[in-house]
C-alpha cells in the first residue's frame, strides 16, 4: 500500500526499513521523550514494532506505515492507526525523525492518512493520544481537526489527552492525494 501527498508518501513498512526506523525514531531519546515508555528502544525492540505494524497491516488494512519524502525517499518517521492495546478504538500514531519535526510533515501524513481510514476503511472514528505536556503534538492534533475530548486513562499505563474526530466532522484536503493498493 502507498499513499502519496503533495511532499511525502507513505508507504507499508518492510524489513529492510529496520535502520531507518531505528536511527530516526526509536533509537532516539529526544524523539522517544513523548513515546510509549518514555525511553529509546533498542534494535530488537524496533524490529518488533516493525514486525507488529506488518502483522496488524495484513489484519486489519491499516497500520503504522512508513513516511518518506516524496522528493528523494528519505525516510522520516512513521504515521498511521492502530488499535491501542487490546482496545476497539482506532488511534492515530506519528513520530517523525528529529530533524523532519515542525516541517509539516505530520499534518500532511495525518490528513492523508485520515482520508485514507475514513474513505477506504469506512472507519467512523479515530483517536489521538498524548502526554499532557506534549503541547506540540497536542496542537498539531488540533490543527488537523481532532477534538479535546478530555484524559484518559484506558491506554498504555499512563494518562493521556485523548483527542478524537469522526467521519462526520472531517473534511477532505483538496491536496493532492494518490492511494496505491
Amino acid at each position: 500500500m502507498m499513499i502519496e501527498t503533495p511532499n511525502f508518501r507513505l508507504r507499508s513498512f518492510v524489513p529492510d526499513d529496520l535502520d531507518d526506523y531505528y536511527t530516526q525514531v526509536y533509537g532516539d531519546a529526544d524523539v522517544m521523550r513523548y513515546i510509549s515508555g518514555g525511553q529509546p528502544r533498542n534494535r530488537e525492540r524496533t524490529n518488533d514494532v516493525l514486525t507488529f505494524a506488518m502483522r496488524h497491516e495484513k489484519t486489519y488494512g491499516y497500520s503504522i506505515w512508513a513516511l518518506l519524502s516524496r522528493i528523494d525517499d528519505t525516510f522520516i518517521g512513521h504515521c498511521g492507526i492502530i488499535h491501542p492495546g487490546e482496545s476497539p478504538e482506532i488511534e492515530l500514531v506519528c513520530a517523525l525523525g528529529k530533524a523532519f519535526q515542525k516541517q509539516g510533515a505530520g499534518p500532511e501524513a495525518a490528513l492523508a492518512t485520515f482520508r485514507y481510514a475514513f474513505e477506504t476503511v469506512g472507519l467512523e472514528k479515530i483517536i489521538g493520544l498524548a502526554y499532557p505536556e506534549n503541547i506540540p503534538s497536542r496542537k498539531g492534533m488540533e490543527k488537523i481537526g481532532m477534538k479535546y475530548v478530555g484524559l484518559t486513562d484506558l491506554y498504555y499505563n499512563a494518562t493521556l489527552t485523548m483527542y478524537q474526530i469522526e467521519r462526520a466532522d472531517w473534511q477532505p484536503s483538496p491536496n493532492f492525494y494518490r492511494l496505491t493498493l
